[in-house]
């Protein structure tokens, strides 16, 4: 399973914004093929900082959706709300 892990530092007042448009987009889009789930977190430590870790079944499904159009035009509404992405990280679920 190819798990997919950014953190985005979100305009201080767009919390709600940034959690609410992520709900919003899987609520119209629906699933993705190939996305088994994907959670957010929010940092206790950092204000403003949340994490998205989504679960895949091959990293092929993620990049076919990052082609779509739609997808392109929900990250050109999200990147009004996020002041910067922090970190990105690939991974492999092992257990």
């Amino acid at each position: 399973m190819y798990v997919h892990i950014v953190s985005f530092k979100v305009k201080a007042g767009d919390d709600l914004t940034f959690i609410e448009g992520q709900k919003f987009e899987e609520m119209t889009e629906g699933k993705p093929f190939g996305l088994n789930h994907y959670h957010i977190y929010k940092d206790l430590n950092e204000e403003h900082r949340y994490y998205l870790i989504e679960y895949w079944d091959s990293k092929a499904d993620k990049e076919k959706l990052e082609q779509s159009q739609e997808h392109q035009e929900f990250h050109k509404l999200r990147n009004t709300i996020i002041e910067k992405k922090i970190a990105q990280h690939e991974c492999e679920q092992i257990v």
